[in-house]
């Protein structure tokens, strides 16, 4: 339960994360198969709760740039997550993590001088939603698009929580299909953690205001390094 609150008091901060900090660290302890659906449940109950909070704040335009390549990511990742062995996803998992985690630590102080051209939403969210079907850690890499397009934190807290509220949808969806979260273990254990889930959201929803953008990510990013390391250790 500490691991999901802290992923989520992490969500309540900044609209996105949760996953890519509790899954590193959950799939230690339950498998893959088992932790990926498990947070499809849990983000569509704390996406519900912030991003009808936020989605007014949303800049949509973005997303609809993001959504048709981010669905053909996902499509990948699920075929992925079905066929592929665990072993050499955990060691992605893990890298990607800890170079993400890296990333946000080097990059904490740093502010957005021009947008970035539009298109890169192609293979942003290619990416991203292949990471987020196969790990449902897509959002390090819609925020590093979404950050390098949009400069208000508010706007960009907002445009992250209403993309993860529609990915998770979409993550649904294709899950039913599939049968992954047809499963009684899956749904018993996303109902025990979600006590934890929204006393993480309802903190950090309120912590937020009060913190900086830099040490927000000094947090969020040390998190992740420890994360991943973690997780390449146990596979290593």
């Amino acid at each position: 339960m500490l691991v999901i609150f802290v992923a989520y008091f992490i969500f309540g901060i900044s609209g996105f994360g949760s996953s890519i900090i509790s899954v590193p660290l959950l799939v230690q302890m339950y498998p893959l198969k088992t932790v990926v659906p498990m947070m499809v449940i849990i983000d569509i109950c704390a996406s519900l709760y912030v991003g009808r909070k936020s989605s007014q704040d949303a800049n949509l335009k973005e997303l609809k740039w993001l959504f048709p390549f981010s669905l053909i990511g996902m499509i990948l990742g699920i075929y992925l997550l079905v066929k592929a062995p665990s072993e050499p996803l955990l060691i992605i998992l893990g890298s990607f993590a800890a170079l993400n985690g890296a990333r946000v630590l080097w990059q904490r102080n740093s502010e957005i001088l021009e947008p970035i051209n539009k298109w890169w939403a192609a293979p942003f969210g290619f990416f991203g939603g292949t990471f987020t079907a196969l790990f449902a850690t897509g959002g390090p890499i819609y925020v590093s698009y979404l950050g390098l397009r949009i400069n208000d934190p508010k706007a960009l807290r907002a445009t992250m929580a209403f993309a993860i509220l529609m990915l998770t949808f979409l993550r649904l969806t294709l899950m039913l299909v599939t049968g992954l979260i047809l499963s009684w273990p899956v749904i018993g254990l996303a109902i025990c953690l979600m006590p934890a889930t929204f006393l993480g959201i309802w903190l950090g929803t309120h912590v937020h205001t009060k913190l900086s953008n830099a040490a927000m990510r000094v947090a969020y990013g040390s998190i992740l390094i420890f994360a991943g390391t973690m997780l390449l250790i146990r596979q290593l």
